[in-house]
């Protein structure tokens, strides 16, 4: 029951077929389960004749699960690498920082989840902190990616005309997502990888330059080299201190 929530608050849509094919049980059997269902979450489902499948509405509400956008990435997106790593109960020998937590709204990661998966676009009202101000944006999100702190959204800006990065937490709320009336062109800078790479800072005596590389495991050639998407590179960067204009916020590293 749980997987047939997941799916029409995530994706949107489930089909018979989809239940038979994952769950390996009969036609007969999945519209069995899809009744139960709607008797455990009534109004969660509404079937479409001309789709013949049956879709979740704009406000439907979750009872058997609490939505978790990874794991929706994990389950419609294909990202198994987003599992959160718990310490569970410690003692006073382990600790870990606790960051401020910074997600989106439940309703708002649904919805642009599912405009990515579906390939559609949405309006959404952003605050902005460079502009100082709120507004509606038309938006037609096709990634997601993460800086190490907090989700961002890869999406098209009919306003600004480019690919741009969007904060989750600040989308106040989005309308429901719509087809697209226009191609659009590809997203480079998504579907391009840089290599960046990186050696202990020149300013450093040869100890702490030692340090670095052991805690880094810089082994070859005194450099570390990672490959990450072109439109990522910033946040690297940043989390290393580094400049993404060259010039170093100066600690351990400097560019190659």
């Amino acid at each position: 029951m749980r997987a047939i929530e997941k799916a029409v608050w995530w994706r949107g849509w489930i089909g018979r077929g989809d239940l038979a094919e994952i769950f390996g049980i009969s036609r007969a059997q999945a519209s069995s389960d899809l009744q139960k269902f709607q008797e455990l979450n009534p109004g969660a489902l509404v079937y479409q004749m001309s789709r013949k499948r049956y879709e979740g509405p704009p406000e439907m509400r979750c009872v058997l699960h609490e939505p978790r956008l990874e794991e929706g990435m994990a389950a419609f997106l294909g990202d198994r690498s987003t599992a959160a790593v718990s310490l569970g109960n410690t003692v006073n020998s382990v600790a870990r920082v606790d960051l401020p937590q910074r997600k989106g709204k439940d309703l708002v990661e649904r919805a642009l989840l599912m405009a990515v998966a579906e390939g559609l676009k949405l309006r959404v009202r952003y605050w902005s902190v460079n502009s100082g101000k709120a507004s509606w944006r038309y938006l037609a999100p096709h990634a997601f990616g993460h800086d190490g702190y907090r989700w961002h959204v890869r999406a098209w800006c009919y306003e600004r005309e480019a690919y741009l990065d969007f904060v989750l937490g600040r989308m106040e709320k989005t309308d429901w997502p719509e087809p697209h009336d226009s191609v659009l062109p590809e997203d480079q800078g998504w579907q391009e990888t840089v290599t960046v790479k990186l050696k202990p800072n020149s300013a450093l005596n040869d100890p702490a330059k030692r340090a670095i590389e052991m805690d880094y495991g810089i082994r070859k050639n005194g450099q570390l080299t990672i490959k990450v998407r072109q439109a990522m590179e910033r946040y690297l960067l940043e989390h290393l201190r580094i400049g993404h204009d060259g010039g170093e916020l100066p600690r351990h590293f400097e560019r190659v």
